[in-house]
């Protein structure tokens, strides 16, 4: 079952979500979809990438070489 999500705009937005779900060939609920799980996404890739700084300025950041990571995967 699919869940039905309400987001009220003005005028000036509805034209724009219009427009830009015409460039995409896509109907507005589809292009809010794709907008909202591709910035979700993004958020998601730059606090990993945080993590990573900071457990690398922390020197708790633990590498292993290539090979090792692929016989852990081969497992």
């Amino acid at each position: 079952m699919s869940a039905v999500i309400s987001v009220r705009v003005n005028e000036q937005e509805a034209e724009a979500l219009q427009k830009a779900a015409d460039l995409f060939q896509c109907g507005i609920s589809t292009l809010m979809k794709k907008l909202a799980f591709e910035r979700l996404e993004e958020e998601y890739d730059l606090r990993a990438i945080d993590e990573y700084g900071k457990a690398k300025e922390e020197g708790s950041l633990e590498l292993i070489p290539f090979s090792e990571a692929i016989k852990e995967l081969d497992s």
